[in-house]
């Protein structure tokens, strides 16, 4: 697989990626499980509220 260096690669190709299966099979799961494991981790951190600002690890303040 070649990977897209600019922006943030897809949930299918990474997980299509043949370094993925042993990887995900080593972790005693399939990537269903990880599908499914992720999508409700997006479902329930969207209905946090957004922060009013964010800091960065330098302590300097990122508002959106």
């Amino acid at each position: 697989m070649r990977w897209r260096m600019a922006g943030e690669v897809e949930l299918d190709e990474l997980l299509g990626d043949a370094l993925m299966v042993p990887v995900v099979r080593s972790a005693g799961v399939s990537t269903d499980d990880v599908r499914r494991q992720l999508t409700e981790l997006a479902r329930r951190l969207g209905h946090r509220a957004a922060p009013s600002a964010v800091f960065t690890l330098r302590g300097e303040r990122l508002t959106p």
